[in-house]
């Protein structure tokens, strides 16, 4: 079963109705070799093992346990994911780099999306990671 773990203030989960979700307030500890963590705003988490974190890369300043993948989603080019363009209703996100999924590795790609109203530019690259990730 491909697990996503929300540790924080992030709302991800609207765009992984596809998948398992578990959602911490605040603190999470995660053991589980098959979980997408995605760390929001405010989140604490001791991670002994997972299939990566997802973090926003503009704020992130912990530590991720060695062998596991970190992804950081943010505006440089140096991210892991980033917008590569805006317009009035659409993003395009981007995977800069090769990443571990749950069924082997995933090349750099871009997707257009649709931009949902209320959704935060972390929230919509996170869900685009983790779905990378469980797949």
């Amino acid at each position: 079963m491909q697990l996503a773990v929300i540790v924080g203030n992030c709302r991800a989960e609207r765009f992984l109705t596809d998948f398992s979700v578990i959602k911490s307030p605040n603190h999470a500890e995660i053991n589980c070799d098959n979980a997408a963590v995605i760390l929001g705003e405010s989140a604490s988490a001791e991670i002994i093992s997972a299939l990566g974190v997802i973090v926003d890369g503009e704020t992130f300043c912990g530590k991720v346990p060695r062998g596991i993948q970190l992804i950081d989603c943010g505006l440089s080019q140096k991210s892991t994911v980033f917008i590569t363009s805006r317009t009035e209703d659409k993003i395009t996100i981007a995977l800069s780099r090769s990443i571990r999924t749950a069924s082997g590795v995933c090349d750099p790609l871009e997707l257009p999306v649709t931009l949902p109203e209320g959704a935060s530019d972390f929230d919509i690259m996170a869900a685009f990671a983790a779905k990378i990730m469980l797949r």
